[in-house]
């Protein structure tokens, strides 16, 4: 039977969980994604990995393939021949109403018959361009221009209709960020309910500014379609465009979620019923993990980047023989008041020693016979670099981090594909950024971290590949932090 043994509130800040298009909500289909459970679960189990992975390191200076450590977690986390010892359910603490009908429909009233020139372009200002033409005119006469580098204080996206001369009967489609509506003069307006918890960004501006949110929007940058009319496939797919537009930005400023936690109690007992201490202890592991992962990971697209980055807010452990000691690591987390608690709290949290003895139940049991190179995990030069600073807008600092990274910002590519991450490419190994960005939220301060994930090398004696780049990590962080205190 399983029992729910520990229950963890969290927030994620800016969390890009996309579904079929790559962002937490889909007009189009009208479609929500929220925090999965699974990708929870595949990230705890990551991160217990590179927990595991660094002590090894610690013991023999080496590490081992990840699928050798997958062998022994098959006890807790489960596989396809074995039952998952833990379960866990994620309740996101909004409820999603879908408006894409009503908006459809909206959007429908307001075009009319004629000839579409549908052309997509994306400029620096991020407009986005659709050119309808009277079928009886040669000229074009009628351009809608969807702005979304936005107007009012940079609070709100128009779609204007732009002719050469200004008409006094130009229809402008509003999306208001602060009334939460979408109105058209001389049509009307929608209250969008059910996405407000989607309305919550500050400044437009510095979240469209973000470099990896510009790439999102060059998919619009192609030659669309030329119609007869507006009726049908072509009037769906000029609407589709304008619903994805507000897809980009509807971007939650932070989700509030809760973990909850359940065990099968009967499968941690020996013969006498009694629980068995080999079996408690990898549990008691894997729960500390499930913390650090909370502490230094986020969840969705571009994490390293400091993007849904996760904080716990509340913790509730309903038996004490498994999980007490994650209280007090939270009672003492949620007291740290200024940056430097935050480096010595991460710096107890990994503790080899602490975490030698605490993961022995697991280490005996992990073969140790194949070697393996290009494992993360974290070693005493990953925290060399630990950093730590208050700041008061995530978002400002989270558009600094994107430009800070771009691979065109950095002279040395060889150093920006290793450390700070290589795409995926045909023909190439991906690999995640070793520079890790993150925002904790902590008694309502923001905090900006940093640290960097180890790899394991054979190209040099310490078998560190941070060792190997030192003097560009050194030169990028004095960069990093001169940039970063020009935000204001």
């Amino acid at each position: 039977m399983y029992e729910e043994i520990l229950s963890i509130d969290a927030i994620a800040l800016y969390p890009i969980v996309g579904g079929y298009n790559s962002y937490p909500v889909s007009l189009t289909v009208g479609y929500e994604e929220p925090i999965r459970a699974t990708e929870i679960k595949g990230l705890w189990k990551w991160w217990t990995r590179i927990l595991l992975e660094s002590v090894i390191f610690k013991q023999g200076n080496y590490v081992v393939p990840y699928s050798e450590i997958d062998k022994v977690m098959e006890d807790i986390f489960g596989s396809e021949d074995k039952k998952s010892l833990v379960r866990i359910d994620v309740k996101v603490n909004d409820d999603f109403i879908s408006v894409t009908e009503k908006i459809w429909q909206f959007l429908q009233d307001f075009f009319k018959k004629g000839q579409v020139i549908n052309q997509r372009n994306v400029s620096s200002q991020n407009n986005i361009i659709i050119q309808a033409q009277n079928p009886n005119v040669k000229i074009i006469k009628n351009v809608y221009v969807i702005n979304i580098d936005t107007y009012n204080n940079l609070k709100s996206i128009r779609v204007r209709r732009d002719d050469r001369d200004p008409k006094p009967d130009d229809k402008f489609i509003v999306i208001d960020f602060n009334n939460k509506k979408i109105s058209i003069g001389g049509v009307g307006e929608l209250k969008l309910e059910g996405l407000d918890k989607h309305l919550t960004i500050d400044n437009m501006r510095d979240f469209l500014s973000i470099p990896r949110i510009k790439l999102d929007m060059l998919r619009y940058n192609n030659t669309g379609l030329k119609v007869k009319d507006l009726n049908g496939r072509e009037l769906k797919e000029l609407m589709r465009i304008i619903l994805d537009l507000i897809t980009t930005v509807l971007m939650p400023k932070e989700v509030k979620f809760t973990i909850s936690i359940k065990v099968d109690t009967e499968r941690l007992k020996n013969e006498k019923n009694e629980l068995d201490i080999n079996k408690v202890k990898k549990l008691k592991f894997t729960l500390y993990s499930l913390f650090v992962y909370l502490i230094l990971g986020g969840i969705g697209r571009m994490t390293s980047r400091g993007m849904g980055s996760l904080s716990p807010t509340r913790i509730e452990c309903r038996n004490n023989d498994l999980c007490e000691d994650l209280v007090s690591l939270f009672n003492k987390f949620s007291k740290i008041s200024d940056e430097n608690k935050i480096n010595d709290f991460i710096r107890t949290l990994i503790d080899f020693d602490s975490l030698e003895k605490l993961s022995e139940n697991w280490i005996n049991e992990i073969g140790k016979t194949s070697k393996v190179n290009n494992v993360f995990y974290i070693s005493t030069y990953s925290f060399k670099y630990l950093y730590a600073r208050e700041i008061n807008d995530p978002l400002k600092y989270l558009n600094a981090l994107g430009e800070l990274t771009l691979s065109t910002n950095i002279n040395d590519p060889t150093f920006a594909n290793e450390i700070l991450g290589r795409p995926r490419k045909r023909g190439d190994i991906r690999f995640p950024s070793a520079f890790r960005f993150k925002i904790l939220y902590i008694g309502n301060k923001y905090y900006l971290i940093w640290y960097l994930l180890d790899r394991y090398s054979d190209a040099n004696s310490s078998h560190s590949f941070i060792e190997g780049y030192k003097e560009e990590i050194a030169r990028f962080i004095e960069s990093a932090q001169q940039k970063l205190g020009e935000v204001h």
